[in-house]
């Protein structure tokens, strides 16, 4: 996947925002082509998100399509900016697939983050020791002792959206055979465990028990992100062999209804801290 290609995500929203804005202001494509002095398939590219476009076209076209309210005003400069940003994660994780680096942004400005895993902890809740355990089980030979703590290092980065004064809301459906699964070390273990009993109102964890047989989610993990306006509502699978991204409505429900079905199965939050500390219990 190119670099470019990884960033269609993004710049496919600013494309959406600005045609919606277009039609809005009753202008066709060749309009805005002759008032900004360019082919009209230019700005068809600008719209399906396959060209950069310039600073100074974008504050152009909102001047042009009459956006005067401030918030959609920013979001469309900040939009912008973030379509096209090498932003630290490139730089410093160029051993990592760049899907997931749409995967961090998107954490990043999701209003509500909601996760389901079966089997592993999710990475924004991971103590350092368990995410090294996990990095170094699911990598095995494939990277070195600094990649390791590259990789580790990233997801502790991740992690501070759900501090500051404006934390991220979090919620988690977590598989009880994530709570048993070994790391290896006992204590990483149980300090794993501990960090889920003591987290803040803005992060609620569920534990879906084995015994449920069945259920929407029985393909594997997912996640599924409410954002803000004026961004989509976007879900997300990943398999050993890619990441993808939904973002079409009707697939995007399908995840959004798989999450609620899995809210009435699992345990609610108090005995879901409960059973966490009975497994806590068992840990020799």
């Amino acid at each position: 996947m190119s670099k470019n290609q990884a960033l269609s995500l993004r710049t496919q929203w600013l494309g959406e925002r600005l045609r919606a804005a277009r039609e809005r202001a009753g202008f066709t494509l060749k309009d805005v082509g002759t008032y900004l002095g360019v082919d009209l398939t230019l700005i068809g590219k600008f719209e399906r998100g396959t060209n950069p476009i310039r600073p100074s076209y974008i504050r152009d076209l909102i001047a042009f399509y009459g956006v005067s309210g401030q918030r959609e005003r920013d979001a469309l400069l900040r939009l912008h900016e973030d379509a096209w940003r090498r932003d630290w994660w490139e730089g410093d994780t160029e051993d990592l697939e760049t899907g997931f680096l749409d995967y961090t942004w998107l954490e990043s400005r999701a209003a509500h983050i909601c996760e389901y895993d079966p089997l592993v902890i999710p990475g924004l809740l991971q103590t350092r020791e368990y995410a090294l355990a996990i990095i170094r089980a699911a990598w095995q030979e494939n990277t070195s002792q600094q990649g390791e703590d590259r990789l580790v290092e990233l997801r502790m980065t991740r992690q501070r959206i759900l501090a500051g004064p404006e934390p991220a809301r979090l919620s988690a459906i977590i598989g009880e055979t994530a709570l048993r699964r070994t790391t290896g070390v006992t204590e990483v273990r149980r300090e794993q465990l501990r960090r889920l009993t003591d987290l803040q109102d803005h992060i609620e964890v569920r534990i879906l028990p084995d015994a449920i047989e069945w259920n929407p989610a029985r393909h594997g993990p997912f996640t599924y992100f409410e954002m803000p306006d004026p961004y989509p509502e976007v879900a997300y699978i990943e398999s050993p062999v890619d990441r993808v991204f939904f973002e079409a409505p009707t697939k995007v429900a399908v995840f959004r209804s798989a999450y609620d079905t899995l809210l009435g199965l699992a345990l609610t939050p108090e005995d879901s801290s409960a059973r966490i500390k009975a497994v806590m219990e068992e840990i020799a």
